[in-house]
Order: C-alpha cells, then sequence, then structure tokens
C-alpha cells in the first residue's frame, strides 16, 4: 500500500510517499512543489491539484495524511482553501484519510 504524507506551506506543498506492507516500511519518494509568486490564488490552487493528481496516479496512492504548517501566520485562509482543494481531489481518487 502506498502511502502520501503532505504539508501545506505559505509558498510550498511538501510531500512523501511511503510504501507499507505488513513489518515493511520504505520511503519511496521525498520531494517538494514550490508555488509560484507569479501565480493567483486560483492558479495556485489548480496547480498544486494537478500535480498532486499526477503523484496519485504515478505512484497508486491510497492513503493520505494532509497536515497544513503551524507557522503559517496571515496566510491561514489560502492553506485552508489548498487543504480544501486536496481533500476533494483525494475523494474524487478514491483515496482515504490515514488514520
Amino acid at each position: 500500500m502506498n502511502h502520501i504524507y503532505v504539508n501545506i506551506y505559505i509558498d510550498k506543498v511538501k510531500f512523501y510517499i511511503v510504501y507499507y506492507e505488513q513489518n515493511e516500511k520504505r520511503k519511496i519518494k521525498d520531494d517538494e512543489i514550490i508555488l509560484p509568486i507569479s501565480f493567483s490564488t486560483g492558479d495556485k490552487l489548480f496547480y498544486i491539484k494537478k500535480l498532486i493528481s499526477t503523484v496519485i496516479d504515478q505512484y497508486n496512492i491510497e492513503t493520505y495524511n494532509l497536515e497544513v504548517d503551524n507557522d503559517i501566520g496571515v496566510e491561514i485562509v489560502d492553506a485552508v482553501k489548498m487543504e480544501g482543494v486536496l481533500e476533494e481531489l483525494f475523494s474524487s481518487k478514491g483515496v482515504i484519510l490515514w488514520k
């Protein structure tokens, strides 16, 4: 089973993918997506949704964890929007929340 951890920051989204199988745990990918400064909020949301969608398909992701950086401050509104877009994406792709 492949699992993705996603951390939302003001200017980037970090993620890593882990393979879990019974007693085995192996990190497959550890990367980040830098959000272009010139993008509007809508463009950033579309950009991140498209890239994470590709990652889900490419790595056959089955479960996810999603976190927002604690020090995000006043940009919390944009972070919440991004979190909502990613929640919707995971749901539409059949990826379930890891508990």
